[in-house]
């Protein structure tokens, strides 16, 4: 098992070498160094503003549910009085 993973990571440092040595390797490897630059940059929320963001998207859920819930409701009945089953 061992041998099996040093050969893999010797395999992939050869093939990164031989990328880097293409053109298009180099652009790949400069484009990943610019994605980590601008990741870095990245300015993540508060605990705070998090916990806030979910609580709301939470409440808008359950509202959008119950919203669809009676007019599903209202919907059934109307169908169910027009066809007569409603008793």
């Amino acid at each position: 098992m061992l041998y099996r993973v040093i050969g893999m990571l010797a395999a992939l440092g050869i093939a990164t070498a031989i990328m880097l040595q293409t053109m298009v390797g180099q652009q790949a490897w400069g484009f990943l160094g610019d994605a980590r630059t601008e990741a870095r940059k990245v300015v993540w929320p508060t605990r705070k503003d998090t916990i806030q963001t979910t609580l709301m998207v939470l409440a808008m859920a359950i509202l959008c549910a119950i919203l669809l819930w009676l007019f599903d409701s209202f919907l059934s009945w109307a169908v169910s009085y027009l066809t007569g089953a409603g008793g």
